[in-house]
């Protein structure tokens, strides 16, 4: 029976955090001037909130700020934390596990907390932190 019910657990635990298909991971680097930038710290194990974040910000960056994106004022990275080079990249930022930040040259923005709360009780409201967020670092320009 403690061998059923710890085969049951570990399939229960490795069915919340599953391998989603390979990314094509960024490059790791600092925005440059003018330039504002969401980077999205994953890992190669995504869960279904990972996930939820992930396509909440890409959805709302395509849809409100297609322009920006084009023109490359705005940039969306997707950083693999199991990559060595990046994961030293994301300690400057506190990063060491998964995390959504805005970041400027001289300006971080950390979205973690409120992107895993929020994106799968609330997605609405992610977007608009996401959306509010990008209107406000973009406003000190």
């Amino acid at each position: 029976m403690k061998n059923f019910l710890a085969i049951l657990l570990l399939t229960v635990a490795l069915s919340a955090c599953q391998r989603k298909p390979a990314f094509v991971a960024s490059e790791p680097k600092m925005p440059e001037a003018g330039q504002t930038a969401v980077y999205y710290f994953r890992t190669n194990f995504i869960c279904e909130t990972c996930e939820a974040v992930e396509d909440i910000v890409q959805d709302e960056l395509d849809s409100k700020f297609a322009e920006e994106l084009k023109s490359g004022k705005l940039v969306f990275r997707q950083l693999n934390l199991n990559d060595k080079e990046t994961a030293d990249f994301a300690l400057q930022f506190d990063v060491v596990f998964k995390s959504l930040l805005i970041l400027k040259p001289d300006t971080v923005i950390n979205l973690t907390n409120e992107a895993f709360l929020y994106a799968l009780p609330n997605p609405g409201k992610l977007r608009h932190l996401l959306v509010e967020s990008l209107e406000a670092v973009n406003s000190e320009d």
